[in-house]
Order: structure tokens, then C-alpha cells, then sequence
């Protein structure tokens, strides 16, 4: 997702160090073992065919791939394209890198944090969850849900509230547990693209945010973003110098 959130502009390719990307996602000792953690993560990316990863001189160049489609029918590498009037994607704020989800949040928390990015839109930010019809679709666990919904309740993500309905097969009062996202979490409103703005209606409205969890971000600036996560990474590197 960080990946895909800095690059997301052609070429889609990177060549930036693992020290940066330790200090993006708040690992500790960002030159050493962070940088250590996130060579170990690039290459098991790049054994699940995600990214593709070359040596050039003193750098990596980090290529990004299709994470839907990684290769082609022929075997051979699918390199990245944006979902734009192709398929349907969530944009992730960019709130969840500059408020330090992306490096506190536990396997749990993030994929929670996603499903509730699909189950809702930045006017429609509440949603509840159907226990058998959530595995089916999502197939995360009864105990990770719980785990990731509580992280993020804790950490301010998610509030929640109980909300009593009658069964109308049973005629019984239920209870359920109706989560809300906090507006600085949730989606970006819906980008169109300018091809699209011309025409295309059907187009368009494919483009509306949907529950498939495809970890495309929020197509702002790519000025603006690198800009962001430059002086996101800058300002964890003098906080922890500032708390040795």
C-alpha cells in the first residue's frame, strides 16, 4: 500500500532506500533493523510476483505490478495500472500514513481497517457486520474481526454504538454493534478522472468506491504526496532523535 501510495504515478517505479520506507511506516531504528524488515518485505513481494526488483549500481529500482493480475496468461510479469474505469477500488486517505496507522496497526487492524473502507463512503461513514455473509466475502476469522475492530476502537478509527432492530422472522428484539468512521479516516470523495469528466457516464460510475479490497490510494498530486511523505518521514526521524 505505501508503495502504491508514493508511486502512484507512471513509471510506477521507485528507487528510494529501505531506511526510507522504515521511517514512513514509524520503524524503529530506521537504518539498521528497519531497513533490514522492510528488505525482508520487498523481496517477499517480489516472490509473490507484486513487485519486481532490480539492482542498479548502488540502488533497487522497485517496479510496481498488477497486485489483481501479478502475471500475464504467458507467465510474464503484469506490470502496474491504475483500476481507473477498469475496476472498482478504494481510495485510502492519506490519514492513514501521516497518523501512523500504517506502522501501528497490527495485520488485524489494517485488514479491518479496509473492510471498513469498503463498507462505507465519505457522506455514508457507518456500517454494521453480518457474521457468516462477512467471512464469506471477506474470509477474515470471527477472532482477527474482533481483534482488528478493537485496535482500531481504541486507537480513535472507529466509534461504536449498540442499535436494537427487531427480527422480523423471529419477531425478537436484536442488538448490534453499529461502527463509524471518524472523518479524518475516512474514504476521500470519489476522483474522476478528465477522460471521464467528458463523457462516459457508465464509466463513471463504475468508478465509485466499492467493497474490494484493492489497496489503491487516494489519486491526489503525485507532487503533493511525495511531498507529504518527505516531510512525513522527516518529522518521525527528529521526534525519535528528539526522544534519545
Amino acid at each position: 500500500m505505501s508503495l502504491i501510495w508514493v508511486t502512484a504515478r507512471p513509471p510506477y517505479v521507485t528507487n528510494r532506500v529501505a531506511p526510507y520506507w522504515a521511517e514512513l511506516l514509524g520503524r524503529e531504528d530506521p537504518g539498521g533493523v528497519g531497513a533490514r524488515a522492510i528488505r525482508d518485505a520487498l523481496h517477499e513481494l517480489a516472490d509473490r510476483g507484486l513487485v519486481q526488483l532490480r539492482s542498479t549500481g548502488t540502488r533497487l529500482e522497485i517496479i510496481l505490478c498488477n497486485e489483481s493480475q501479478p502475471e500475464t496468461a504467458a507467465g510474464d510479469p503484469n506490470l502496474y495500472v491504475p483500476p481507473y474505469g477498469l475496476e472498482q477500488y478504494i481510495p485510502v486517505p492519506r490519514s492513514f500514513w501521516t497518523r501512523g496507522l500504517a506502522g501501528e496497526l497490527s495485520g488485524a487492524g489494517i485488514a479491518m481497517y479496509l473492510c471498513s473502507l469498503a463498507l462505507t463512503r465519505s457522506d455514508d461513514p457507518e456500517f454494521f457486520i453480518a457474521g457468516a455473509h462477512f467471512e464469506e466475502r471477506y474470509g477474515i476469522s470471527r477472532s482477527s474481526r474482533k481483534r482488528g475492530l478493537a485496535e482500531l476502537t481504541e486507537r480513535g478509527v472507529l466509534t461504536v454504538r449498540v442499535e436494537e432492530t427487531i427480527d422480523f422472522k423471529t419477531f425478537r428484539k436484536v442488538r448490534r454493534n453499529i461502527y463509524r468512521l471518524a472523518k479524518r479516516y475516512r474514504q476521500p470523495e470519489a476522483w474522476t478522472p478528465p477522460a471521464i469528466e467528458a463523457g462516459a457516464e457508465k464509466t463513471k460510475n463504475a468508478l465509485d468506491p466499492a467493497a474490494r479490497l484493492s489497496a489503491i490510494t487516494s489519486p491526489s498530486s503525485g507532487r503533493e504526496r511525495e511531498e507529504t511523505a518527505r516531510l512525513l518521514a522527516s518529522s518521525m526521524s527528529s521526534k525519535r532523535r528528539s526522544q534519545k
